[in-house]
């Protein structure tokens, strides 16, 4: 069988097209992962305190870049991972230091250290949700992986 020059090039096409198409799937789908973390539903709890510190962790302009913040209950220092920055940054209400907010969400351990992955905060009379209750992010489009 003969193939044209025509036939070649789109062939070549198609196949680049599908090959992007699957990078980026495997890409999505690893980010998904990182973000989703180690959630339980069963280490679900509601801790109350002051923001200490807000901070964007990951890579600059990457997706990968999330929004932490330093939680102190008056007892503790607990590091609490909220969800991408591109997701957090577009939300309504805003937190900031110094902020009292109630944040509800899965121990977990973070590099041997407590850290608590938020379904939601609340602050003030607005409450904030990041997840449902069993972690599945809710900025996610794609189905439960």
């Amino acid at each position: 069988m003969k193939i044209n020059k025509t036939e070649a090039i789109a062939g070549g096409a198609i196949t680049a097209i599908a090959g992007a198409a699957l990078a980026g799937y495997l890409y999505n789908k690893t980010s998904h992962r990182s973000y989703k973390r180690n959630y339980n539903p069963a280490t679900v709890e509601e801790i109350e305190g002051r923001v200490e510190d807000m901070f964007y962790s990951g890579r600059e302009n990457g997706e990968d870049r999330g929004v932490e913040l330093i939680l102190d209950t008056g007892d503790d220092l607990i590091l609490v991972h909220l969800g991408p920055a591109w997701y957090i940054d577009h939300q309504k209400q805003k937190i900031k230091r110094g902020d009292k907010i109630k944040v509800r969400g899965s121990r977990v351990n973070h590099n041997h250290e407590p850290a608590l992955i938020a379904e939601m905060i609340i602050h003030g009379d607005m409450a904030v949700r990041l997840r449902d209750t069993d972690g599945h992010p809710l900025w996610s489009a794609w189905s439960k992986l």
